[in-house]
């Protein structure tokens, strides 16, 4: 899978990516931003994931790339439910330096109309830590809105946090449709636009 929007293209992972993902979370910073604590993880742990997400159809995985074909960040899509046409999504941009440039609100909207449109879901839901008010705004600047709260779902430094859940239905994407394409290269109706996906 290949997708590409203004800023960035979005493809599945690849076996040589896996360093960058050790990389990337085991990043402090990062760690405490998407898991609320930092991760330790290796090589071997990340080659055994690779492996699974082979065989399971529940788990996407992919890479971001910059313009130039750079990988900056990675994005999952999981609980994949074709029946009830729902999913999860999660992203981080790995690459600090790329932060605060639109690299990430580009991804999201690249692979929330790719979901939508392409694949027919109806819905995508993200999960967001209280103090995480960075990722709040952005999801909630692409038309997610808060649909309820884990309460002290995290568990963090001796403090138990709250878990903000959010969620984007496919017809308030719609409906917001040209506002979000003036951010992102999605097309601004049926039939507008370029081609945004190829399989490989």
């Amino acid at each position: 899978m290949h997708l590409e929007g203004k800023k960035t293209s979005i493809r599945t992972i690849a076996r040589p990516d896996l360093p960058l993902l050790v990389k990337w979370k085991n990043d402090p910073v990062i760690g405490e931003m998407v898991c609320g604590n930092p991760v330790i993880t290796t090589l071997e742990l990340e080659e055994k994931r690779f492996e699974r997400q082979l065989e399971e159809y529940s788990v996407l995985r992919l890479i971001i790339e910059n313009e130039k074909g750079v990988p900056i960040g990675f994005m999952s899509v999981t609980e994949i439910d074709k029946f009830n046409r729902k999913v999860e999504l999660g992203m981080l941009i790995g690459e600090k330096k790329y932060w605060g440039q639109g690299y990430g609100t580009d991804a999201l909207l690249t692979v929330i109309n790719y979901l939508f449109n392409k694949l027919g879901f109806n819905r995508v839901g993200v999960e967001v830590f209280r103090y995480n008010e960075r990722a709040r705004r952005l999801y909630e600047k692409l038309g997610f809105v808060q649909e309820g709260v884990q309460r002290e779902g995290l568990y963090k430094n001796g403090t138990y946090v709250d878990i903000i859940l959010m969620g984007l239905l496919k017809k308030d994407f719609l409906q917001r449709r040209k506002e979000l394409a003036a951010i992102v290269g999605i097309p601004a109706g049926p039939g507008e636009g370029k081609k945004h996906e190829s399989q490989n």
